[in-house]
């Protein structure tokens, strides 16, 4: 019965030690030699080792370009075989592979980018150019007609908006009367759905005052059915009413 009990529990470490490792549809995506080792102790890398998996099937073998290579892929169990190389993956994660190859050698990888990256635009000889002022429209005395989503479709700015100001950009602005209740969120740009950076506290004025973060008021430019216009810190936000 022990016998029995011992062989079940070598079984089942050799199964979670089997589907720790991936196989080639998750390994997709291009590798490259960052070590290699025999015994523990480290060998110099002189002949940097590169492959692509591109499919279950097939891999670039060196830096990907016209000229690489195209081999046949196969996996079976820990054993990665592209062309006449073979391999045993000895550890598999995310980012990085651990393959083991003849003589006791073993080789770590890890993924990395071969695409090239954008071309930076030229932003040097571009001048920026304030919008200009918007003209005031309907402006409501209550907060009644705000009631809504508003959903932000534009925005222009007096200003380059500067890096740390743009998690403050708005997204949404959701206005709901419930039992003649109205309550006013205001969504950042960052913002899920039920967690709004801001709550309108008061409307007083054509100003939408409000906390959360930190208090912001917001001026109203404009609210008809199917436009609202606001402002706070040099930015005019344009949204369109969406529909229930």
């Amino acid at each position: 019965m022990r016998k029995i009990t011992v062989l079940l529990c070598l079984l089942l470490l050799s199964h979670i030690a089997g589907a720790q490792i991936a196989n080639t549809k998750v390994l997709k995506g291009a590798w490259k030699e960052v070590g290699r080792s025999r015994s523990g102790k480290k060998i110099p890398v002189t002949d940097t080792l590169f492959f692509e998996v591109v499919s279950s099937n097939l891999c670039i073998w060196g830096k990907s370009s016209p000229a690489a290579p195209r081999l046949h892929l196969k996996q079976i169990g820990t054993t990665l075989m592209m062309g006449p190389n073979e391999f045993d993956i000895l550890e598999q994660q995310d980012g990085r592979m651990l393959l083991a190859a003849d003589e006791g050698l073993e080789i770590e990888m890890q993924r990395y980018s071969n695409k090239k990256p954008a071309p930076v635009r030229n932003t040097n000889n571009l001048k920026f150019k304030p919008a200009p002022a918007v003209k005031m429209g309907t402006v409501p005395d209550k907060i009644e007609p705000f009631v809504g989503v508003w959903k932000c479709y534009k925005r222009t700015s007096a200003k380059p908006i500067e890096n740390e100001q743009k998690y403050r950009l708005l997204r949404l602005v959701e206005v709901e009367e419930k039992d003649d209740v109205i309550t006013a969120k205001i969504y950042g740009f960052e913002d899920p759905i039920g967690q709004p950076s801001w709550i309108v506290q008061d409307y007083s004025k054509g100003i939408l005052f409000t906390s959360g973060k930190d208090e912001r008021p917001f001026k109203v430019i404009n609210c008809q059915a199917n436009e609202l216009i606001i402002e706070n810190e040099g930015i005019v936000y344009y949204m369109n009413k969406m529909q229930p």
